[in-house]
């Protein structure tokens, strides 16, 4: 089988990797996929803020975390938990 290159930079979003619409051709194919990723960005970058934020606005809405007095002995508890 042979494989053609093709590059572009992109941001990786909750696991996925968006295609540019230039390669809509390709739809359906089986691909290799080689991810590069540039270090600095990923220790500075490893989230996404407005999702995050978004996130923590709706846990505090409903009230989730209400019930926690001591959220250090709530971290251990949790940890417990897995073990």
């Amino acid at each position: 089988m042979e494989m053609k290159a093709i590059e572009f930079e992109t941001t990786i979003r909750h696991g996925l990797i968006h295609i540019p619409s230039r390669y809509k051709n390709m739809e359906n194919t089986q691909a290799k996929v080689i991810v590069m990723v540039n270090e600095s960005s990923e220790e500075e970058n490893n989230y996404d803020r407005t999702l995050l934020l978004e996130m923590f606005g709706k846990a505090n809405k409903i009230g989730l975390f209400n019930e926690i007095v001591d959220s250090v002995s709530w971290q251990i508890q949790q940890r417990d938990d897995w073990e």
